[in-house]
């Protein structure tokens, strides 16, 4: 079987992504095969993409998560040809046909769109390691809290009763506070804003973006001994602000996937891309902003 994947054999801009055309080998044991049905897209693919985070050789492939619909899987599995599916995936997501751990395989509600299953396994994921690491806290600051990662950990952290405040741009302020956050513009005067909308220190601070401004405004804003950490990948001026890297549970995931499809929880996919589009996908989402998540479609 051929299957059709985004593929990079040098670091650049969008315009070193290709498509290629490859047979698959003989499905191993303990992976099933998916037709691709959605792939969300993170900033960390086109980070990796520029050359940002150089986490493999080249030539490299992309994408954490997906949905779609098993098109072959070992006679013993709990699963069957025809399912639909979600999950993270195995070496890649983003292309056609894929070969994905059965273990990460999540059963896709019925009432959750093709483009809102493919978009949240690693957000969710990562969500929840944040709030996992992170432990106890009544009030929390988020640097970047509309994007995927920041929208849902708003949601799950006011399901623990925290008083959660995150910054953003002007235009995604509103959308902040439907999430429950209490929103603050980023830029210039930040700390000053910070300190007037909650005079007293925050217990815990994230970091979604890696700036020097928000790395700052954790320092001075951050109760001592609090925890302050980062998802942001980049090498920051303090090492008090510890990084956080996804742990991959599929309980985790079923959680938050349960609580879309029964609207307890609210998500965005803001684009749509066909995966023909993908140059131009990886290009935008490198200019930041987004509400929610970008998505491929197959």
């Amino acid at each position: 079987m051929k299957s059709t994947i985004l593929v990079a054999h040098e670091y650049g801009s969008s315009d070193v992504l290709e498509f290629q055309q490859v047979e698959l080998p003989e499905l191993a044991t303990g992976m099933a095969r998916i037709q691709v049905k959605a792939a969300g897209i993170n900033p960390i693919d086109a980070r990796r993409m520029t050359g940002e985070f150089k986490h493999s050789a080249l030539p490299q492939t992309f994408g954490t998560e997906f949905s779609g619909v098993i098109i072959e899987v070992e006679e013993n599995s709990q699963w069957s040809i025809g399912d639909e599916v979600l999950g993270s995936g195995g070496a890649f997501t983003h292309a056609t046909v894929i070969d994905v751990p059965i273990a990460n395989l999540i059963k896709k509600p019925n009432n959750i769109s093709w483009a809102v299953a493919g978009s949240f396994a690693g957000v969710a994921q990562t969500a929840m390691t944040i709030l996992n690491e992170m432990g106890e806290a009544k009030s929390l600051l988020i640097h970047g809290g509309a994007g995927g990662v920041g929208s849902v950990t708003v949601q799950l952290a006011k399901e623990k009763g925290m008083d959660v405040y995150a910054t953003a741009s002007e235009k995604n302020q509103d959308y902040l506070r439907k999430l429950g956050a209490t929103p603050v513009v980023y830029g210039d005067g930040l700390i000053e804003r910070l300190k007037a909308v909650h005079p007293n220190l925050f217990d815990a601070s994230i970091d979604m973006v890696g700036s020097e401004e928000a790395t700052q405004a954790s320092l001075a804003t951050v109760k001592a001994g609090g925890f302050m950490g980062t998802i942001a990948g980049r090498k920051l001026s303090s090492a008090l602000i510890q990084p956080i890297w996804v742990k991959r549970n599929p309980e985790n995931l079923a959680y938050v996937v349960k609580g879309v499809a029964d609207q307890r929880l609210s998500w965005k996919v803001s684009r749509e891309y066909p995966f023909e589009q993908a140059a131009q996908a990886y290009t935008d989402i490198l200019q930041g902003h987004t509400q929610g998540k970008s998505v491929l479609i197959f």
